[in-house]
């Protein structure tokens, strides 16, 4: 039986290892800042991967120096804005349901490997995630203060309930 055509490949990378899915948001340039595009590859993707026996543990991660600037203010607010209403809620509903629906309630481990910046809206995935590890130079920060935001969504009430362990980072 052929292997249907993965979700991921341009904005999400997938590499597996001894069965841990290696899972990377991939906008280096835009310091992974989580646009409707990278939020769309990225449900795609950890929908497949619940089902993908190459996949025991799944572990999040970020190309470049950082796991992710939250989401992409740009592409996910300002070019949205004045759009219709159905666009906006299918653009939230999508970041939604991956960062924190699937991955809160995910049938197999879940990792959040943090490395660099991890701002704003990247906190929901980190703390959907069953364990999360933070490299020495992560730097963790709720910027939606600065204009007045409730910080990422359900964040302020996910964080504490979870613990996150730093520790010196190992390269892969």
């Amino acid at each position: 039986m052929a292997r249907k055509k993965e979700p991921w490949g341009k904005l999400v990378l997938v590499d597996f290892d001894d069965g841990i899915a290696w899972v990377t948001m991939n906008r280096p340039e835009k310091r992974n800042a989580m646009s409707p595009a990278l939020n769309e590859e990225m449900r795609a993707t950890v929908e497949a991967l619940a089902s993908d026996e190459r996949c025991g543990v799944l572990v999040l991660t970020g190309a470049g120096d950082s796991f992710a600037a939250g989401m992409d203010l740009k592409e996910y607010f300002r070019e949205t804005d004045g759009a219709p209403d159905t666009v906006i809620l299918n653009v939230r509903r999508t970041a939604e349901e991956w960062q924190w629906r699937r991955l809160r309630d995910y049938p197999k481990a879940t990792i959040a490997m943090v490395n660099g910046w991890c701002f704003g809206g990247a906190f929901t995935p980190v703390v959907a995630c069953d364990l999360a590890i933070a490299a020495n130079e992560a730097t963790f920060a709720l910027s939606e203060v600065n204009w007045g935001i409730i910080p990422a969504g359900n964040v302020t009430k996910a964080t504490p309930r979870r613990s996150v362990t730093a520790r010196r980072s190992t390269t892969r």
